[in-house]
């Protein structure tokens, strides 16, 4: 295996190892550590690219060596086939005068000078086809072992490239699931303040994504004799819903008032219901710990709100108490 093929294969083994080390889910992961997460499989990325690079220009290079002895081997054999037509000429003219001997060629010549001429010619000839046989000879076996190293590189490279492209696949799958959620958590943030007032004091975000619209109902009248006890946010059908603020999922409800319902006891004590989802979001559930601006649920018209404005019926419980007007909430969050 050429050094080539070793970085390569300790690449793949070392970025598989860490591959398969990261953590299925990164809600808990901070915006800047999945950031970090994103850059490293970056530079994991660029790492096997770069070494699969080296190797194929180690290869190819192989290739281009193994056609110039390929191109040499014919012009030898080219060569080779014009010296054999020299010397069948040769032999026909021996024959001809039934002396196919080099001293009868020698002493054929004209005169002395004649001869000696014709001797070096024939001891040049046999010289030249002598060495143009060793060269050939070593050639071809240059060639075969060449042919051979290049079928065991070729072999060996289509596993690597096998291998390869299945690290990369994975690598990319999971650098898109990072971007992802670099992109989901850099939002969340965008949507998440600090704000200091009366009521709050701490890191919130509006319950729904816009466009949304709602006013203080607080107290009016409801069917059956009752009293408006929250806050009615108006947004487009299935429009994300976001946690108020940071905290835990409680419970997942579904009644015939409310219907599918969402309970956020937050880090600050307070219990944020939101009521006539359409449905929870992938991989909230009862204990799920949420960050202000995550997506939780999905707003809709469920319970007696069927057939109405999609909405959410959203009330607080300051300590987890009785409910109080969240108008005060909800303004200085989403306006």
């Amino acid at each position: 295996m050429t050094p080539a093929h070793a970085r390569l294969r300790r690449t793949i083994a070392l970025i598989a190892a860490v591959l398969f080390a990261l953590p299925a889910s990164a809600v808990a992961q901070t915006l800047e550590q999945v950031e970090q997460e994103r850059r490293e499989l970056e530079a994991e990325i660029a790492d096997v690219v770069e070494a699969y690079e080296d190797i194929t220009e180690r290869l190819e290079t192989a290739r281009d060596e193994l056609g110039d002895l390929e191109s040499r081997t014919a012009e030898l054999e080219a060569e080779m086939a014009e010296v054999n037509e020299v010397l069948e000429r040769r032999a026909r003219l021996a024959f001809i005068s039934r002396d196919g001997s080099s001293i009868g060629v020698i002493l054929g010549a004209n005169g002395p000078g004649g001869a000696i001429e014709r001797a070096a010619y024939l001891n040049a000839i046999t010289v030249r086809e002598r060495g143009q046989l060793e060269g050939a000879s070593n050639l071809r076996v240059q060639l075969e072992q060449t042919r051979d190293l290049l079928a065991d590189k070729e072999a060996e490279f289509a596993a690597l490239e096998e291998e390869t492209q299945q690290l990369l696949d994975q690598l990319n799958a999971t650098l898109s699931e990072t971007k992802e959620q670099e992109s989901e958590l850099r939002t969340r943030r965008e949507r998440q303040q600090f704000i200091t007032n009366g009521v709050l004091n701490g890191t919130y975000a509006c319950i729904i994504a816009p466009p949304y619209h709602f006013r203080d109902t607080w107290g009016a009248p409801r069917s059956g004799g009752r009293r408006h006890k929250g806050t009615d946010v108006f947004g487009r059908w299935n429009a994300q819903v976001y946690a108020f603020t940071h905290g835990r999922i409680s419970r997942i409800s579904s009644s015939r008032l409310g219907g599918l319902g969402v309970y956020l006891k937050g880090d600050d004590g307070n219990v944020y219901y939101y009521a006539h989802l359409n449905g929870i979001a992938p991989g909230i559930g009862t204990g799920s710990r949420v960050e202000a601006g995550q997506l939780i649920a999905y707003n809709g018209d469920s319970g007696n709100a069927r057939g109405g404005s999609p909405h959410i019926h959203y009330q607080i419980h300051p300590g987890g108490g009785g409910p109080v007007n969240p108008y005060p909430w909800l303004a200085p969050a989403c306006f």
